[in-house]
C-alpha cells in the first residue's frame, strides 16, 4: 500500500512537480524503510522485552498500575489520531471543493457524490497510516520502554549484590537498546524532521492563502509531531540519568578494587542512548532541532515572498 501511494505521488511529479509533492514522497520513503527495518528485527526486538521483563520485582504496585494506565493512554492516542486526522484532513478538500488538490483524482463540484467522499477518506487514511503508524509506533514503543527501565530504576533500599546485579542487567540492555533500536530511532528522527518541515512550508502557505482548515489539520500535525520527538528525548534522557545513579551508587561502594572502580568509570560511555551513533538523545537535542526550525522557518518564508 505505501508503495503504491509512492509510486502514484511520483507519478503526479511527473506531470506537474510540486514541492510539497516531493516533500511528502521523502516522508513516504523513510516509513517504508522503517518498515522494512522493523520486519527485519521483530526477533530481536522480542528478545529486547523479555530482558526487561527480568527487572519487574523492581516495580511496586503503585508504579505497576501507573505503567499500565500509561501504556493504555499511549495506545488509545495512537488509534485516535490515526483515525481522526485522515477525518480532518479531508475535510480541507470538501471545503475548499477540491482547490488544495496536488495531485487530481476527482472532478469537484458543488456535490460530491457518496463514492467520491469514500474515495478521498480512503486515500487520506492511507497516506497517514503508511506517514504515520509506523514512526509513531516505533516513538512511543522506544519512549515507553526508556520509561519502563527508568522506572525499575528508581532509587530504593538494596544492598551491594542486588545494586550490582541491576547495574548488570542495565548495561546488557543499553546495549540491546543500541544494537536494535538506534538506528530506528535515528530514522525516525529523519521521518520527524522531513514532516515538520513539509508541514511549515503547508502552514506558511496556508498562512498567506488564508486557508483556516489546512492551517487546523497541519497545525495539529505540527504540534503532534513535535511533542512526540520531545517525548522521546525526555524518556531517553530520564533512563540514561536513572542509569548512571546506579553506576555512581557501584563507584560509592569502599569495597570496590581499583580495577573494577576504572572499568565502571568507564561504563559512562556504555550507558549512553544514541540515533545509530550520530547523536547522543538528551536534551541538548532539542535545542538543536528548534533552533534547525527556526532557522528554516527563516528561509521557507524569504522565499515565499518572492
Amino acid at each position: 500500500m505505501g508503495l503504491g501511494i509512492v509510486l502514484f505521488k511520483i507519478t503526479c511529479i511527473i506531470f506537474d512537480f510540486d514541492w510539497s509533492i516531493l516533500v511528502t514522497v521523502c516522508v513516504k520513503l523513510t516509513s517504508l524503510v522503517l518498515w522494512w527495518f522493523v520486519r527485519s528485527r521483530k526477533e530481536n526486538i522480542r528478545k529486547m522485552m523479555k530482558n526487561l521483563e527480568l527487572l519487574e520485582k523492581e516495580l511496586d504496585d503503585h508504579n505497576y498500575e501507573k505503567l499500565l494506565r500509561t501504556s493504555k493512554i499511549a495506545a488509545v492516542f495512537t488509534i485516535l489520531w490515526v483515525f481522526l486526522l485522515p477525518l480532518v484532513l479531508s475535510l480541507r478538500y470538501f471545503v475548499n471543493h477540491g482547490e488544495v488538490l496536488t495531485c487530481v483524482l476527482l472532478n469537484f463540484t458543488s456535490y460530491l457524490s457518496f463514492e467520491g467522499v469514500i474515495s478521498i477518506l480512503l486515500h487520506e487514511f492511507a497516506s497517514i497510516y503508511v506517514n504515520s503508524s509506523i514512526t509513531n509506533a516505533i516513538a512511543l514503543f522506544y519512549s515507553f520502554y526508556c520509561y519502563f527501565l527508568s522506572v525499575c530504576l528508581k532509587e530504593k533500599e538494596r544492598n551491594l549484590s542486588q545494586t550490582l546485579y541491576l547495574y548488570e542487567r542495565v548495561i546488557r540492555i543499553f546495549g540491546d537498546i543500541e544494537k536494535v533500536l538506534s538506528a530506528l530511532i535515528f530514522i525516525a528522527f529523519g521521518h520527524f524532521l522531513v514532516s515538520l518541515f513539509k508541514d511549515m512550508i503547508v502552514i506558511i502557505s496556508v498562512v498567506k492563502n488564508e486557508r483556516r482548515m489546512m492551517l487546523i489539520s497541519y497545525g495539529m500535525d505540527f504540534i503532534v509531531t513535535g511533542v512526540l520527538t520531545a517525548v522521546v528525548v525526555l524518556s531517553a534522557e530520564r533512563a540514561q540519568c536513572c542509569a548512571d545513579r546506579v553506576r555512581q551508587l557501584c563507584c560509592e561502594d569502599p569495597n570496590n578494587s581499583k580495577i573494577s572502580f576504572a572499568r565502571l568509570f568507564e561504563d559512562r560511555e556504555r550507558l549512553k542512548l544514541t540515533g545509530w551513533g550520530t547523536f547522543t538523545i538528551k536534551k541538548p537535542l532539542l535545542l538543536t532541532l528548534v533552533a534547525w526550525l527556526i532557522s528554516y522557518g527563516v528561509i521557507i518564508l524569504q522565499f515565499s515572498s518572492v
